[in-house]
């Protein structure tokens, strides 16, 4: 894990690789669990509806911490933690070591490459080892966790840098197509079965992938300026990226899949990308989540998280939740406020890893969630 980088830069470094988002004082009604029938006989509670599009409902957050652990890795170290196993990076970006219970697996960079990318589920984790000079296709290591054997992912080749995602067993990631198309490829890594699908229009290019257990989410571009005309997107069943409905034309930037839509977020002011509002999508309804960070979102354990930076000077740096009940809580609170920041977080098969920075002292922590 790293300290947050821009998405700006992000986008720009992804755009070099196109082709040719009456008060009593019992309890509210509204929180308490009613319940209707299931076709299993069992009972569910009702879900809270958000507003029209252009009226959502606005989410108050509450406070729900996770069980958080310190992982005993500074913040600036490569961490990705999953239930069984953890892996660890060096300071140089030139290995990565895999272990669980006195199990260890090595994956170097090898010469002239380094480590980009480090991505676990809870049966598989995947090491990116990047050209340097970002001109041969990157090598992708796949490490089966129930084994520990490693080999290599051949095909299709994966593009130098680029958006990576996985969910279980399947791996989402930039490729090469005819003409030198930037594609979308898909490996199911149990039966290294990998296909190159869909592939962006001339002059534009995808970003921002997500994968999580209700879908995978896609950022597409064009080449616009002075700045790019983004859209948020899920993939159907065929692979093929389908923009949502709601976010305003052109601003999205962050999109995760939940169980019954999506969470996305958008830029209202393009001088200042790292600022935005998030929202969320349920069964056709609205919800206004407030402010984010840009390149924060992640789904987690059927929910989707995303970076709250300090509001004003006695505010802290806040992880939110978005759970399947159309919830909205507070994860992670920073002991710090005003100049403090949080990482971009990182899930690892239900388990979240999370660096927070301030004044008042660094913290690198994990939680599973449920």
């Amino acid at each position: 894990m790293r300290g947050r980088t821009t998405a700006t830069l992000a986008l720009l470094l992804a755009l070099t690789a196109c082709a040719g988002t009456d008060g009593t004082d019992g309890p509210d009604p509204g929180d308490a669990p009613s319940s209707t029938d299931t076709a299993s006989g069992e009972t569910a509670p009702d879900l809270p509806d958000g507003g029209p599009v252009d009226e959502p409902v606005v989410a108050e957050p509450a406070t729900a911490p996770l069980d958080w652990h310190d992982t005993g890795v500074p913040v600036d170290t490569r961490y990705v933690k999953g239930p069984q196993w953890e892996a660890l990076g060096d300071a140089a970006d030139t290995t990565v070591e895999l272990a669980r219970d006195g199990d260890a697996v090595t994956v170097a960079a090898g010469r002239g490459r380094t480590i980009s990318e480090v991505l676990m589920s809870e049966g598989w984790a995947v090491v990116v080892r990047q050209d340097e000079a970002e001109t041969a296709p990157s090598e992708v290591a796949v490490v089966d966790l129930a084994s520990g054997e490693t080999r290599d992912l051949v095909t299709p080749p994966a593009a130098s840098g680029g958006s990576w995602a996985l969910a279980d067993g399947d791996l989402y990631y930039p490729t090469y197509g005819d003409g030198g198309a930037y594609c979308l490829a898909t490996a199911a890594l149990a039966d290294s079965n990998g296909e190159d699908g869909w592939c962006a229009p001339d002059r534009s290019g995808f970003s921002g992938l997500t994968a999580g257990e209700h879908g995978v989410g896609i950022m597409t571009f064009d080449d616009a300026r002075p700045v790019a005309c983004r859209t948020v997107n899920l993939l159907d069943g065929s692979g093929v990226p389908q923009p949502l409905e709601g976010p305003e034309e052109c601003a999205a930037w962050d999109v995760a899949a939940t169980a019954d839509g999506a969470v996305w977020s958008e830029v209202p002011k393009p001088r200042r990308q790292e600022e935005a509002r998030f929202h969320a999508s349920a069964d056709g309804t609205y919800f206004d989540l407030g402010p984010g960070t840009t390149g924060s979102a992640v789904p987690c354990g059927g929910s989707v998280f995303f970076v709250r930076d300090p509001q004003g000077p006695d505010e802290p740096a806040r992880l939110l939740r978005w759970t399947s009940e159309r919830r909205l809580e507070v994860a992670y609170e920073s002991s710090s406020t005003g100049n403090a920041f949080l990482g971009e977080p990182v899930c690892g098969g239900g388990v979240l890893t999370l660096a927070s920075y301030g004044e008042k002292g660094d913290e690198h922590v994990w939680a599973s969630v449920s």
